[in-house]
């Protein structure tokens, strides 16, 4: 379990340093092209939640983040890496994602977004950071943790009854 808290706060401190960096290499606003068409980094105060939804409601913000970690804390506290791997990461990035996100506002008011990918079908044009990429990368390690792997533990659990029952 140290490492899980160890692996919250390198990623966390991963995500604070990247974001310093870009906002101190680039202007506010400013975009350059790395990749033409597939990579672009920048410097962008994003004071709304994904896709500038929301823009502007900080409080809201601050509920829903103590809201989501107590239930990301809750959940990763009853979890078990040794029986639940992607479970447990995807807790571990959740968390991280969200912390990353949260000092952000508590520090600045806005969330500093710097890395565009314009190839990503329907997201294009959205500019994230580390904290974003932590935070999908633990929503589909959930939902594959839940819909897939749950299904074949639990299949496993009959076979291995229905094996002592013979």
């Amino acid at each position: 379990m140290v490492i899980s808290y160890i692996l919250i706060g390198l990623f966390v401190l991963i995500d604070f340093i990247t974001k310093q960096i870009f906002s101190n290499i680039y202007n506010l606003n400013e975009l350059q092209e790395i990749i033409p068409g597939i990579l672009n980094f920048g410097y962008v105060q994003n004071t709304g939640a994904s896709f500038g939804m929301l823009a502007g409601k900080q409080f809201l913000f601050f509920i829903i983040t103590i809201i989501a970690l107590l239930i990301f804390g809750y959940f990763f506290s009853k979890s078990n890496i040794k029986t639940k791997k992607v479970y447990t990461i995807a807790l571990i990035l959740l968390i991280s994602g969200t912390l990353g996100n949260a000092i952000d506002r508590l520090l600045y008011g806005y969330v500093i977004d710097f890395v565009q990918m314009p190839f990503l079908p329907i997201v294009g044009s959205t500019i994230f950071n580390v904290a974003d990429i932590f935070l999908n990368f633990g929503v589909a390690m959930l939902f594959i943790d839940i819909i897939i792997l749950d299904y074949y533990r639990s299949k496993k659990s009959k076979e291995v009854g229905q094996n002592e029952e013979n």
